[in-house]
C-alpha cells in the first residue's frame, strides 16, 4: 500500500514537472529585456544614454536591426530615435535634442543599440527641471519597459556607478518628471 502511494506520488510530480516545464519553455525562449535612459548632468546641458535592446527595436522600428544591416539603417535609425525623445520645459518649451554617436553593444548578454543624445534647454533655461517625453519603442510595444536614470550629477552627488532611478515608463506613461532640485 504504502509502495503504490509513492508510485503515485512519483507520478503526480514528474506529471507537475512537465506542465511547468512545458508552459514555462515560452518564456525561457522569449528574453524580456528593457531599454534605460541614462542622464549624466552637464552644467547647462544633459547627455543622455539610451539603451535600446535590438530584438525590441527592430519590431518598432519595422526593420531588423543589428551588425549586418547597421551601416545601411544608420540615418533612418537616427530619426527614428530623435523623433520619439522630446523633454520640454515646465512651461512647454522643447530642448534642442541633438545626435552624438550609436552604436550596437552586449549589455546583459544580449544585443542592445546604444544612442548617446545631448538634451539642451531653451536660451536663459537651465536643465534642473523638465518633462522628458519619451516613447522609443514603446510607441508599438506597450509592454515595454523603459527605466530613467540619472546617472550622474556633480550637484546633486549622483556618482556614475551608482544611478538613481527616477521613473518606469511602460504602457500609456511616456513622459517622466526630471527634477533635479528635489536631490539637491
Amino acid at each position: 500500500m504504502i509502495a503504490a502511494a509513492y508510485r503515485c506520488l512519483w507520478r503526480c510530480t514528474r506529471l507537475s514537472f512537465l506542465i511547468v516545464c512545458t508552459w514555462s519553455a515560452p518564456t525561457w525562449a522569449h528574453s524580456m529585456h528593457q531599454s534605460a535612459v541614462l542622464l549624466d548632468f552637464r552644467g547647462k546641458t544633459v547627455d543622455a544614454e539610451l539603451q535600446l535592446p535590438v530584438d525590441r527595436l527592430s519590431i518598432s522600428f519595422r526593420q531588423p536591426v543589428d551588425d549586418n544591416h547597421f551601416a545601411l539603417e544608420r540615418s533612418e535609425l537616427i530619426s527614428y530615435v530623435l523623433a520619439h525623445v522630446h523633454p520640454v520645459t515646465a512651461a512647454n518649451r522643447p530642448f534642442e535634442v541633438a545626435f552624438r554617436d550609436m552604436n550596437i553593444e552586449t549589455i546583459e548578454h544580449a544585443p542592445y543599440l546604444v544612442v548617446h543624445l545631448v538634451l539642451t534647454p531653451p536660451a536663459h533655461t537651465e536643465p534642473d527641471l523638465f518633462e522628458l517625453n519619451y516613447d522609443v519603442i514603446t510607441h508599438e510595444i506597450v509592454t515595454h519597459v523603459v527605466l530613467v536614470s540619472i546617472r550622474s550629477d556633480v550637484r546633486a552627488k549622483i556618482p556614475p556607478e551608482d544611478p538613481l532611478l527616477i521613473g518606469i515608463l511602460r504602457g500609456a506613461r511616456k513622459s517622466v518628471l526630471v527634477d533635479r532640485m528635489k536631490l539637491l
